[in-house]
């Protein structure tokens, strides 16, 4: 008698934990499907960066995800210092914010006073230094008619 309760028990508790699971992985799954489809509908802010370096201030402005600074010509904010690596930093958009992160440069980054060593979250009127090159940085929404566009 003992024997077919545990049976029973056993049974019960798999079914049970099986149930479990497929709730588990069937709500991670909406929350990944959910997730995919309303990412589309988030526009990234402009960035737009000021650099004073030389007698000229330089400011450009960028809707992409991705910025790269350097002197390279494949960059996007082309520096002509000796200070500055040919790809030193980067700023990209990544989790509804824009991330800064140096690309092993010779001369290191600096974001408000602070070696860059790992990917940092930037904000809004925030400065950075690539070499002797200072960098201010506007973060701007984009307004509701110009995402229905």
């Amino acid at each position: 008698m003992s024997a077919t309760v545990g049976l029973i028990l056993r049974v019960i508790f798999l079914a049970f934990l099986y149930g479990f699971l497929g709730l588990s992985i069937w709500m991670l799954w909406r929350s990944v499907v959910s997730t995919q489809v309303h990412k589309g509908n988030l526009a990234i802010p402009v960035l737009t960066l000021s650099s004073t370096m030389g007698a000229e201030p330089t400011t450009q402005t960028f809707a992409g995800t991705e910025v790269l600074i350097g002197r390279s010509l494949d960059c996007d904010f082309i520096l002509e210092d000796a200070t500055v690596s040919s790809r030193h930093a980067r700023l990209f958009y990544n989790l509804n914010q824009w991330w800064f992160e140096d690309l092993k440069s010779t001369n290191g980054s600096y974001l408000d006073g602070i070696r860059v060593e790992e990917p940092i979250v930037v904000k809004d009127n925030d400065e950075f230094y690539c070499g002797d090159a200072i960098f201010s940085i506007s973060i701007k929404p984009v307004e509701q008619e110009e995402r229905r566009k």
